[in-house]
């Protein structure tokens, strides 16, 4: 995964986003769950050698946030696709780079803090979970 591709990803992801307002954090908000599958699907079509999982992270509030991990060879990107909603003033969904899980966890724990496991394993989507995740992602403003 290179910097070119996550640049890519990201316009993706902010094309749609500000399609549901012109405010990053505001269209960014309670969209994580649908977003980073999405996200998923994409770098999945484009690499199905890449393994991703979804990371969750519940906080001591009650609320959640959900974050991709994606393995490329043996190192771990972690990209947040709706790293405004927690970061309003963020650059990139690139979160970081390790070299294994355990410093995946701590990354996310020192950044975001809560509590943070594995919730799915992503395969490669069809275009009409694609579809049913952007009608959501749309209906969700």
């Amino acid at each position: 995964m290179n910097k070119k591709f996550i640049e890519n990803i990201q316009k993706r992801v902010t094309d749609l986003l500000l399609t549901l307002s012109d405010n990053l954090q505001t269209a960014a908000k309670d969209q994580c769950s649908e977003m980073v599958r999405l996200v998923g699907c994409w770098i999945l079509g484009e690499n199905p050698e890449y393994e991703i999982e979804i990371y969750k992270g519940i906080f001591s509030d009650g609320s959640a946030h959900d974050i991709l991990v994606i393995k490329d060879r043996k190192v771990l990107f972690l990209i947040d696709p709706t790293i405004w909603q927690k970061f309003s003033e963020s650059k990139n969904i690139l979160v970081g780079s390790v070299n294994n899980m355990s410093e995946a966890v701590g990354l996310l724990e020192g950044k975001y803090g809560g509590m943070w496991k594995v919730s799915e394993s992503m395969k490669k989507c069809d275009e009409n979970q694609q579809q049913e995740l952007l009608t959501i992602i749309k209906k969700n403003r």
